[in-house]
Formats: C-alpha cells, sequence, structure tokens
C-alpha cells in the first residue's frame, strides 16, 4: 500500500506509507491541502536497567515549510526548538504515551518533522493523526485509534472544528477571533489528552465542545485502523520489565504495616525519609540475591504504594493522607514579600509552596519571537522556575529550562494572556516568573494563583483574578467504581489514573491542561471533573480576594512610570535620528526607554522622576524653536547695505536671521561696516518672524 487518502474538515488528508526515511519502522509522509508532514517512528533496544518507559518524542519546524529563512543575521540554520515547538511535542507525548505496554523498556523514538505549513490546515492536527496511523501500522505494541483535533466556538457559542483563523504553528489564539483554542485526543471510550485556552468560557460550553469533537472524530478513528489493516504489520511484543516475585512477597509480607504508614505521611520530607528507608532496608534483604536489581526494588515500592493509594479510596473511603475526596490542601497566601519589586506574592497549598514576581517594563522590552510562521511580539509572558531543592534532595543545576517547565510556564501564561490588558490600556510589558520553592503536587497550578496576585500587587488592571486547580482520578479497572480527588498532591498525582488541571476566573474557564496513565477517562469522568474543578478554584479565588482584595492604584515606587508628551509626527524622524542614533543617544544619556507612536506621542518610561524630566528636556532641545523676545549667542555671515546676516544657537539649535540696519544701533547706520563685521560675536535678540520663517534679530534692543 502506497497512498490513503480520506476526506476531512473538507479537505483531503494523504497518508503515504514510507515514501521517506523507508528504513524507519514506520514513516508517513502525511498531507493536507498545502500542509506536509513526515512522521518517522524507530524502535530500538530496550534498556533493561532502567524502571522507565524510554520514549522520545521530537516536534520539528522547519522554516522552508513556509518560505522563510531565519531573521537572525548571525545563523539561518534552525537549531533547539522553539518554546512552541517543544510545547507540541509535549502535547502529543502526553496523548501516546498510555497507548503503550505498562512496562514496555524498548526505546521508541518519534520524529515529526513539519515540511509544508498551510495556514488553512493546523500541521499539528495532521501530525497528531498520522503520528497514531504510524504506530498502529507498525509492529510496536501500541493501543489505536486515538484523535486529534482542534476545536474553536463561534461567537454564538457554538464549537466548530479545525479553525483556519488560528496561527497553526503556535498554540496561542487570538482572542477577539477565538474565544476557545483547544486540542484534544479522544478514543472512543473517553479523553486521553486535553490543551486549551479560553476567553473565560463557561463549564457547559467546554462539555458541549468536547461531545462535538468526539462526533467529529469517528472519520479520524475509522481511517487509522483501515491503514493499519492496508499495510498488514503484525506487532511484536517488547522487552518488559518484570519484578521478582521475591521481591514483591517479600514487600507484602513484612513491610506493608510500614509502607502504608509512610505513603500515608502527609508530610513531603518525612514522607521521603520513610519510603527511602524502607527502600533501603528491601534492598538489604536482597543484597546477596545477585539477580534483583535497584530497578526491581523501585518497581515494587511502586507497585504496592499505587495499590495502597487505591485501596484507601475505594475501600476505605478517604485519600491516602486522610482527606476527604474534595478537601484541599491547607492554603495561605501573602502578597508584596519583595520590596524592590514591582509586585510579588507567596502562595502555599499544604506543601507546595511558591513566589510569583511581576516586573513592569517599556514595550521597547518585549519578546521578539519567531517560527516558520511568521514573527510577533509577546508583551506578557509567564515562566516557571524549578530549582534542584525544590524537591528537597541535590540535583543538577539547569541554566536553560527543561520542558517540564516551558510546559509550566505555558500553562500559567495561557491561563492569564486573556486576562491582561492592551497596550493601550496599559502600554507595558509584564514579565512573571514563579519561582517553586518547594515541590509537593500541583505546582503548575498553584503558579496561576500567585502569578495572578502577583500582577494585582504589581498594579496590572487585570479583568479579574484567576486561580488553578487540580482534579484527578483514582479507580477500578473498569472504572466502574471510581471516585474524583480534587487538589492532587504529589502521591496521588504519580499513582492516580489523570491530572486534570483547570485555570479560570469566577466567570468561566481560561485553561485546561490534562493526561492519564489510563488509554482514557470516560467522558462522564471529564465532565464531573470540570465541576470539580470549578467548585475548588472558587475556594482558592476566595482565600486570593481575602490576600489582596483589589488591583493597587498605583504602581510601585521602583516600577517604571510613564510620561507622555507629543511631537510634530512629521518629524519623528528627526528624534529617532539616522540608524536610531539620536533615540539610543537619549536612552544611554537618560536611562529612560522611549515608545513613539504614529500620533506623535512618544512615551517615557522609567524611574526616578528626574532621568523623565531629563528624557523629556533632551526630547525638547531636539525640537526646540527660537522664541520671540528671548536673547542668543550668534556670529555675523556677512554685510549687506540693508543690514547683516546673522547665524544664531543655543546648544544644537541653530538658525538664521537678518539684522535690519535700523536694528543694529541707536540712530542712523548708513554702512552695517561700522557696526559689525564678519565673523564678530554678537549677542541678539529675536524681535519677530516673517510670513517665510525667517528670523527678525536686534542687536541695539540687547544693548
Amino acid at each position: 500500500m502506497n497512498e490513503f487518502s480520506f476526506d476531512f474538515a473538507g479537505s483531503k488528508m494523504t497518508w503515504q506509507y514510507k515514501k521517506f526515511a523507508h528504513l524507519c519502522d514506520c514513516s508517513i509522509f502525511a498531507t493536507w491541502g498545502n500542509t506536509a508532514v513526515n512522521v518517522a517512528v524507530l524502535r530500538g533496544p530496550a534498556k533493561e536497567d532502567s524502571d522507565f518507559f524510554p520514549l522520545q518524542v521530537e516536534y520539528l519546524e522547519k522554516y522552508y515549510a513556509s518560505g522563510k529563512i531565519m531573521s537572525s543575521p548571525y545563523n539561518k540554520r534552525e537549531g533547539f526548538p522553539t518554546e512552541e515547538a517543544v510545547l507540541k511535542g509535549r502535547l502529543i507525548d502526553r496523548a501516546i504515551r498510555p497507548r503503550f505496554p505498562k512496562g514496555l523498556l524498548d526505546t521508541v523514538q518519534l520524529y515529526v518533522t513539519v515540511l509544508s505549513y498551510d495556514p488553512q490546515n493546523d500541521p499539528l492536527v495532521l501530525a497528531f493523526n498520522a503520528t497514531v496511523a504510524a504506530f498502529m501500522a507498525s509492529d510496536i505494541p501500541f493501543e489505536g485509534e486515538l484523535s486529534g483535533l482542534r476545536i474553536s466556538m463561534s461567537p454564538e457559542g457554538k464549537p466548530y472544528a479545525n479553525p483556519v483563523d488560528v496561527t497553526a504553528l503556535s498554540l496561542k489564539a487570538n482572542e477577539t477571533e477565538m474565544p476557545m483554542n483547544m486540542f484534544v485526543g479522544l478514543d472512543k471510550n473517553g479523553v486521553t489528552m486535553f490543551d486549551a485556552d479560553m476567553s473565560e468560557v463557561p463549564e457547559a460550553m467546554v462539555k458541549e465542545s468536547l461531545q462535538f469533537a468526539k462526533e467529529q472524530s469517528e472519520v479520524l478513528w475509522k481511517a487509522q485502523s483501515e491503514f493499519a489493516k492496508q499495510v498488514g504489520i503484525a506487532k511484536k511484543e517488547g522487552v518488559m520489565m518484570e519484578i521478582p516475585a521475591v521481591v514483591i512477597e517479600k514487600l507484602e509480607s513484612t513491610y506493608m504495616n510500614e509502607l502504608l504508614a509512610a505513603v500515608s505521611d502527609p508530610s513531603k520530607f518525612s514522607r521521603k525519609e520513610k519510603l527511602m528507608a524502607l527502600t533501603n532496608k528491601l534492598a538489604a534483604d536482597f543484597k546477596e540475591t545477585p539477580e534483583v536489581k535497584w530497578y526491581h526494588i523501585a518497581g515494587a515500592m511502586d507497585k504496592e504504594q499505587k495499590k495502597l493509594v487505591r485501596a484507601a479510596v475505594l475501600e476505605k473511603g478517604h485519600r491516602i493522607d486522610g482527606r476527604k475526596f474534595d478537601e484541599i490542601r491547607e492554603l495561605s497566601a501573602e502578597v508584596s514579600v519583595l520590596k524592590r519589586a514591582h509586585g510579588s506574592a507567596i502562595f502555599k497549598r499544604g506543601d507546595t509552596h511558591l513566589l510569583s514576581v511581576a516586573t513592569l517594563a517599556s514595550p521597547a522590552k518585549s519578546q521578539s519571537v519567531e517560527d516558520p510562521s511568521g514573527e510577533g511580539i509577546n508583551h506578557f509572558i509567564h515562566e516557571y522556575s524549578g530549582m534542584p531543592y525544590a524537591y528537597g534532595e541535590p540535583g543538577r543545576m539547569a541554566y536553560k529550562p527543561g520542558r517540564r517547565d516551558i510546559g509550566h510556564g505555558a500553562l500559567g501564561e495561557k491561563a492569564l494572556e486573556r486576562l491582561i490588558p492592551s497596550q493601550t490600556e496599559f502600554p507595558y510589558m509584564i514579565r512573571v516568573v514563579s519561582e517553586i520553592m518547594t515541590e509537593a503536587g500541583s505546582t503548575s497550578m498553584g503558579s496561576i494563583s500567585g502569578a495572578s496576585m502577583a500582577l494585582m500587587d504589581a498594579g496590572v488592571p487585570i479583568k479579574r483574578p484567576a486561580a488553578g486547580i487540580s482534579v484527578g482520578v483514582i479507580a477500578d479497572d473498569t472504572f466502574g467504581q471510581y471516585h474524583l480527588l480534587t487538589d492532587i498532591a504529589e502521591t496521588e498525582d504519580f499513582f492516580g489514573e489523570m491530572d486534570f488541571k483547570v485555570g479560570g476566573t469566577e466567570v468561566g474557564i481560561t485553561a485546561i491542561q490534562m493526561d492519564t496513565k489510563r488509554l482514557s477517562i470516560p467522558y462522564a469522568v471529564i465532565n464531573e471533573a470540570i465541576d470539580a474543578a470549578k467548585i475548588g478554584r472558587t475556594v482558592v479565588l476566595d482565600l486570593m480576594k481575602k490576600t489582596i482584595p483589589e488591583i493597587r492604584k498605583t504602581l510601585s515606587e521602583f516600577a517604571p512610570q510613564i510620561e507622555t508628551i507629543t511631537i510634530d509626527p512629521e518629524k519623528i524622524g528627526k528624534l529617532i535620528g539616522p540608524g536610531g542614533k539620536m533615540i539610543k543617544e537619549i536612552t544611554r544619556m537618560s536611562g529612560m526607554d522611549l515608545n513613539i507612536h504614529d500620533d506623535g506621542t512618544v512615551d517615557i518610561f522609567g524611574a526616578p522622576a528626574e532621568a523623565r524630566a531629563h528624557a523629556k528636556e533632551l526630547i525638547e532641545a531636539i525640537f526646540e524653536e527660537f522664541k520671540v523676545g528671548e536673547t542668543y549667542d550668534g556670529m555675523i555671515l556677512e554685510n549687506r547695505p540693508f543690514g547683516s546676516i546673522c547665524k544664531i544657537n543655543r546648544g544644537d539649535l541653530e538658525g538664521k536671521g537678518l539684522i535690519h540696519v535700523s536694528e543694529l544701533a541707536d540712530g542712523f547706520v548708513k554702512n552695517p561696516d561700522d557696526v559689525v563685521k564678519p565673523g564678530q560675536r554678537v549677542r541678539v535678540k529675536v524681535v519677530g518672524v516673517d510670513d517665510m520663517g525667517r528670523l527678525q534679530l536686534s542687536l541695539k534692543q540687547v544693548k
């Protein structure tokens, strides 16, 4: 089989088997309209000394895909993927990872390369579905079918699929054109992955959109299944992690009470100590058994902890740390904790502690971004920073953000960006950094709350505060019995079935991200989780309102203030100067940033007030004009029968004018040479300007 085509969303989608990369286990050259991607799947030797599935997903965007060359004058070759490309890779990873057998140790790699970019057909939708088809058609064990599609919402509140008004290579959407930008991964039984940003959309509309997405997925599920059937490659079992039965037996017969006490401890610090001590005991029991490896010990500990977490919920009716199913860990918050920062907030939820710091700057400091779809400017960014100390253990310091930090930062940014004022209303560049001080679950949701309060503390006029909450689920194998858990802690995240993260305001949802360890979570359970998140979010918002009831009326004394002056729009070029020389010099001399608008408005950004005043003086000096009644230094250029031509100046201000013979001296002057000579320095007064704009000067009035 060389080619497989089907109609999807008004265009033909085509998958060509091994058109390129024929040495791979499976590759698909996929097209949809003028969009083209190549999906390559590889399987390598098992990492038998590992306790995790070594899956690697790479999403690669090529600038030639849209007929562009990188704008950098130094580098034209694509290097490290953009943050947007990293997010798309994470999105696919989160969706497909649960579809492989539990305990698989084979090395599996996926490479998605965007080769041609058509804004009318989203390459992420094409890549996602071709990826699933490629794994289903390979010999790698994989549970299909799984659709991936983008859903938006009309101004009337009706969902529709695969919008063409989104920048296809960006996960962000335009608020005015697209109130909802939702990407979901679905199978026939439920949801595998959720990634969305939206404009305070009510919960009911999100549920309706999810049902609509399910209906639109039928054609994709059918196509994936038929493609794999036509390729006709049989599956081959992989190397699986097998924990020796003797290890499980020893743990269950000797240490279960200790394990229960450890995993039930709500304090992360003491829980870690107890689990480490127990792990060491179990390892010591098999010190003389060479066939028992460290990863067998770790695997046994994880397996038994999962059993205990599930038993607490399904059999005993409470969570492993003793909380009720809808109970949120102890909350506290504080603002204005950093006096020199423009805005700051501490947010604590149980052992999860974080510090969010907001910084304001002029729009000139805004972030320039570029990808194959074009160039743009970010006036608001949110960054998530998790250092090794947050986990309470030594670790390698990374000076570049990892994929997890990038993903969590982007989630917080999506939850807040539609609440940020426009540049017209608040002409600042805004950067918020959420520093994770202690990691104990749901830090990404905590960063939404902390960042929101930091923005309010900085005086940023956001529409409303936003908060984040995570909802998990513990279920039996068939979801015949299950319980939702509001505000999942670290243990519940690791051993639970789902992490459903929702950010939003009192009005509606602004962001959702969801992943699961199951093949999928039933649609009905997801709908319940949406409702549970609203209740939990309201509790957090109440705490935030008590901490900072309203947005600060004034900016911090250390934040850059704005002073505005107006110049003639036709003289903007004079202020900028050749090659920006003049404006750069003003910035250097005053330390202030300038933002020039087309209407001649000039914003002066900075602190303190004295520096802004200095910048204003420098600007005014450029456009200073000679004023009637004021005196200036001058030099006689030449004498004529009717008077003397004189050059005058003050600083950089220069001009020429006429001293009429009647204004050279008191009384009658027959010859100007009798009074002044060319090259002579004089002090003159401007007495008028004629109809042609020429200066009229007087020497005698100064004397």
